[in-house]
């Protein structure tokens, strides 16, 4: 099965560009599912059809749902919750604090994984399209395995440690009695499906990342980040879309600097995310809503071409780690070599080689760190960072 994630800043429209692309998936034959894992889901309201948390049929072989991360909240971790919140007020954390902790951090994202991975497991459709909730979201939901995992044990060894003195009491407050073996067992068990998952979606062939922004300042810079850590956590993206760029026969005097300001945004979209390919989507007359008005956006993106495949397999930017070093690969095709000009600001890195001019966001874990040397390597920059 093929996996397509779509994110990118609240707003862009990247609900719009997901549904249409579903649609255009299912219009060639592909056995299709479309899901919202955002919060503030409009997916319903851009297919002008109900939906829910099961998925439902919706056009030919398209079906699609809405995740519903309370209702998977309390069918995976309820009991759990209760335990763990339980044992919190018996140190002494105020009751409402400790339901919040029993919450592990990013553990509704966590369950929107878990289905995916059910959905893979299930075999019934070909292609799975996320509708993936903004993209600071997206990227705590592709880190959140490792945290959660971090403060699982932690939560582990608290009620190992109290197990004794308080299981006799809290039997009665939990669904069904759940022991320590109980929990242990839910905790590895759901981890494991999420591992499972990320192997999943690191697989190239099998998954792909489409960013969605708008030709605008913030947009661009949130998209940026948002390819920084696509990669750092080993996620293909395969392409980019620009969308609702002002047409040409938009002659109007009140929007030439509008115009003007996306075309140096196009631009630079189109630099900084060389070789991957950019898709420009125009701004539409009317609100596009309903199945009808999306596949003639799907038309119109991708025409006759199967958007179902991996766009590109080539990436211009890479994180890995070389010995003890941390390192960063920038694309510079066609720059020749010579001296190279680092600048660290926060979590960003300018970079200069002749001509050549970008300004990276870094991970976090780099931010800390200082560029030790740089130097062209075919048609890649690599930089050593280390510890500042």
């Amino acid at each position: 099965m093929r996996t397509i994630l779509f994110t990118g800043k609240g707003g862009v429209g990247k609900t719009t560009l997901a549904a249409a692309t579903a649609l255009r998936s299912a219009s060639l034959g592909h056995r299709t599912l479309v899901i919202s894992t955002d919060i503030a889901h409009s997916l319903a309201d851009a297919l002008a059809t109900p939906l829910g948390n099961e998925p439902r049929p919706v056009n030919g072989s398209l079906e699609a749902a809405e995740l519903d991360t309370g209702e998977e909240l309390e069918r995976y971790w309820g009991d759990v919750k209760r335990r763990i919140a339980t044992l919190l007020r018996q140190e002494g954390v105020e009751a409402t604090a400790a339901g919040e902790l029993a919450i592990l951090p990013g553990l509704d994202e966590v369950l929107a994984l878990v289905r995916i991975k059910r959905y893979h497991d299930e075999g019934r459709y070909d292609t799975l399209i996320i509708d993936s909730a903004p993209t600071g979201a997206a990227m705590r939901l592709l880190s959140a395995p490792d945290l959660s995992r971090w403060y699982a044990g932690r939560m582990l060894g608290l009620s190992r440690g109290l197990a004794r003195m308080v299981l006799p009491s809290i039997r009665s407050l939990v669904k069904a009695p759940i022991g320590e073996d109980a929990i242990r067992e839910r905790i590895t068990a759901l981890f494991d499906q999420v591992e499972a998952l990320r192997s999943i979606l690191s697989d190239h062939a099998a998954t792909s990342v489409r960013l969605v922004m708008n030709p605008d300042h913030l947009s661009l810079q949130e998209t940026q980040r948002a390819y920084t850590y696509m990669n750092l956590f080993g996620l293909s993206v395969d392409a980019l879309f620009v969308n609702r760029i002002l047409p040409e026969y938009v002659l109007d005097p009140f929007f030439e600097s509008w115009k003007a300001s996306q075309a140096e945004h196009r631009q630079q979209a189109q630099d900084l995310f060389a070789p991957l390919p950019v898709f420009e989507v125009p701004l539409m007359r009317r609100e596009v809503v309903g199945v009808e008005a999306l596949e003639a956006l799907a038309t119109a993106i991708y025409g006759e071409s199967d958007p179902v495949p991996p766009l590109a397999d080539e990436q211009p930017l890479r994180f890995y780690v070389e010995g003890e070093r941390y390192m960063l690969a920038l694309r510079v095709t066609g720059v020749p070599g010579g001296t190279v000009e680092l600048e660290r600001q926060g979590d960003e890195l300018r970079v200069r080689l002749g001509r050549f001019r970008r300004t990276l966001a870094l991970p976090q874990y780099l931010a800390g760190m200082d560029p030790a040397w740089a130097q062209v390597e075919g048609e890649y920059l690599r930089v050593a960072f280390e510890q500042a």
